[in-house]
């Protein structure tokens, strides 16, 4: 798939379920829950991404709700994505590169307080895709799966 492919793929309804590995305490820790990619009115290369789930602390067996906002903007050959909630609201997360599989991109790093995040995508086909983050820090060593499924 082309990079403006797989862009006007994303849209409509997902499922996920992810891995939240701390290298550190060794936990593993999961979520589930869903996600929606809204094309903007006003511009047709902008996505409006939110998810919503359930995460559950493998330690305490307690579970919390969670949801977070995105927008992806497709320039050229590379997709941004925005931070599009609380304080960091507005500021680029990452911008997605494609690697030598067109199917796979690179995140470029992002810088939150101490902690380095970085990810990388790999689009299988249009009815999934996973997304693998790295958190490392001072305090930080954690792995994040995420696998997404089309409704």
């Amino acid at each position: 798939m082309f990079l403006k492919e797989i862009f006007d793929n994303l849209v409509g309804n997902w499922s996920f379920e992810r891995k939240i590995y701390d290298r550190k305490t060794q936990n593993l820790d999961t979520a589930r829950g869903n996600a929606s990619f809204v094309v903007s009115k006003a511009e047709t290369n902008k996505l409006f991404y939110q998810e919503k789930g359930i995460l559950l602390l493998a330690k305490s067996s307690k579970q919390i709700n969670f949801q977070r906002k995105y927008v992806y903007f497709l320039e050229n050959n590379a997709i941004h994505i925005f931070l599009d909630d609380g304080v960091t609201k507005g500021k680029l997360f990452q911008t997605l590169i494609p690697l030598e599989s067109e199917n796979s991109f690179i995140g470029t790093e992002h810088i939150c307080r101490l902690d380095r995040h970085n990810g990388k995508y790999f689009f299988k086909d249009k009815s999934s895709f996973t997304t693998e983050y790295t958190i490392t820090g001072k305090d930080s060593n954690i792995e994040i799966q995420s696998i997404y499924l089309k409704v």
